[in-house]
C-alpha cells in the first residue's frame, strides 16, 4: 500500500486552474473522503497526471440534477487529492481521495483519449471553516454511524466530531438521499438551512 502525499496547495489561491475532470454520482464536501475504482483506461491515464501535479475534480453528475441546475453558474465539483493508493481483491486500482475545496467549473474539454479537463475556480463554502462548537445531537449520531461501519471509519484516521460544520458536511455525504436535493445546499450555500434539513430527516 502506497500512501501519496499531496502537492503543495498554493494554487488553490489562484484565480483559475486547470484540471482533470472526473464527472461521477459523488458528493463530497471538504474535508469529505471517498474510496473511488478506477479501471478505465483514460482515468488510469488521469491518476498518472494527477499524483505528479495538483490532484483532480470530482464533478457531480447525477440525471436527479435538474437540468435548469446545470448552467453555468451551477456546475461545480469537489477538488481532491490522492492519500492514499491500494488494490482491490480482483486487482482494480482503488484510491481514497480527500476533498480539500469546492470549484466552480468554468469550462471542460475532453482530450484524445475522451478524458476531460476544465478551467476551475475556488467557491467559497460554509464547510470549509472549521469551528470548535459541535451540535452535541448530531455528533453523538454520526460517532455512532462511524462506529458501526467499518469501511467508513477507516476512511478518516482524524475525526473532527467536536466540529459542527465537519459534522454536517459528513452527514450530508451519507445521507441516502438525492444528489439533486444535495446540489441545493452548494449552490445555495446556508448552514443553517443544511442544519435543519439533516436535523429534520435524522430526528424525525
Amino acid at each position: 500500500m502506497d500512501r501519496y502525499k499531496p502537492e503543495s496547495d498554493t494554487a488553490m489561491n489562484e484565480t483559475t486552474v486547470t484540471l482533470p475532470i472526473f464527472p461521477l454520482p459523488v458528493f463530497l464536501l471538504p474535508e469529505g473522503v471517498t474510496k473511488l475504482r478506477i479501471f478505465e483506461p483514460r482515468y488510469l491515464k488521469m491518476m498518472s497526471i494527477a499524483s505528479s501535479n495538483q490532484g483532480f475534480v470530482i464533478w457531480l453528475n447525477d440525471t436527479s440534477i435538474n437540468a435548469d441546475d446545470k448552467g453555468e453558474n451551477m456546475q461545480w465539483g469537489s477538488w481532491v487529492d490522492i492519500i492514499n493508493f491500494d488494490q482491490g481483491d480482483d486487482g482494480i486500482l482503488e484510491i481514497d481521495v480527500k476533498c480539500k475545496s469546492l470549484v466552480v467549473i468554468n469550462s471542460v474539454e475532453q482530450d484524445n483519449d475522451n478524458l476531460h479537463f476544465g478551467d476551475v475556480s475556488y467557491i467559497k463554502h460554509w464547510s470549509d471553516m472549521s469551528t470548535d462548537k459541535a451540535t452535541s445531537e448530531l455528533s453523538t449520531s454520526l460517532e455512532s454511524i462511524f462506529a458501526q461501519n467499518e469501511a467508513l471509519n477507516a476512511l478518516y484516521p482524524e475525526k473532527l466530531f467536536n466540529d459542527s460544520h465537519w459534522v454536517l458536511a459528513r452527514w450530508l455525504e451519507i445521507l441516502p438521499i438525492e444528489l439533486g436535493v444535495k446540489n441545493d445546499f452548494v449552490v445555495n450555500h446556508n448552514f443553517q438551512k443544511a442544519k435543519l434539513f439533516v436535523e429534520s430527516i435524522i430526528f424525525s
